[in-house]
C-alpha cells in the first residue's frame, strides 16, 4: 500500500514540475473561526506518537458549521461550508491517562470550488496556538492538501457522515 508520505512526495514533485501553480491560491482571507466551539462537534480523536504527519500528534476536536453539517448529511458541501480542527498537545500521567495540554493550532477548511480549485475546492488556513493574528498557512494550502489528496472519494475530507 502506498503511504501518505509517498503520495505527498509525488504530489510535491508534480507541483514543482507544474511550475508551482498551486502556490498561487490566496488563503490569507480565510477568517479566524469566531465562535466555532458552539458549532456542531463532530468528533474528537487522539493522534499518538507515530501518527503521520508528526505535527498532527495530539488531541483534536472537529467542529462543523451549519453548512458543513448539512454537507455531512447530504454528501455535498455548499460554498462556505467550514470545518475547524482544534488541536492540542497531550500528556500521559503515571496511571496512563491522557490529559489535554496547550493548544497547538486551530486549523480551518472552507469550501469554495471557484476560489480553491487546486486544493480540491477547499481553502486551508491555520492559526498557531489559536492566535487569530498568527497564520500558519503560507503556501496556498498545498502542504495541508497533500494529506487530503487520497480522500478524493469523500470530497477530500477525513471526516465522514454525521
Amino acid at each position: 500500500m502506498i503511504s501518505r508520505l509517498a503520495i505527498a512526495i509525488a504530489m510535491g514533485a508534480a507541483i514543482s514540475a507544474a511550475g508551482g501553480a498551486l502556490a498561487a491560491q490566496d488563503t490569507s482571507q480565510i477568517p479566524f473561526p469566531e465562535g466555532y466551539r458552539s458549532w456542531y462537534h463532530h468528533h474528537s480523536t487522539v493522534n499518538l506518537a507515530g501518527h503521520d504527519p508528526a505535527g498532527n500528534v495530539g488531541i483534536q476536536h472537529v467542529y462543523a458549521d451549519a453548512a458543513a453539517r448539512e454537507g455531512l448529511r447530504s454528501g455535498k458541501f455548499a460554498k462556505g461550508a467550514t470545518f475547524v480542527v482544534d488541536r492540542f498537545a497531550y500528556s500521559e500521567d503515571a496511571n496512563h491517562a491522557l490529559s489535554q495540554g496547550a493548544r497547538k493550532v486551530i486549523a480551518v477548511m472552507v469550501k469554495d470550488d471557484d476560489r480553491y480549485p487546486e486544493t480540491g475546492g477547499w481553502g486551508f488556513q491555520a492559526f498557531k496556538g489559536g492566535d487569530p493574528n498568527v497564520r500558519a498557512v503560507t503556501d496556498g494550502g498545498i502542504q495541508c492538501f497533500t494529506c487530503h489528496i487520497p480522500l478524493a472519494d469523500n470530497d477530500h475530507l477525513f471526516t465522514r457522515g454525521e
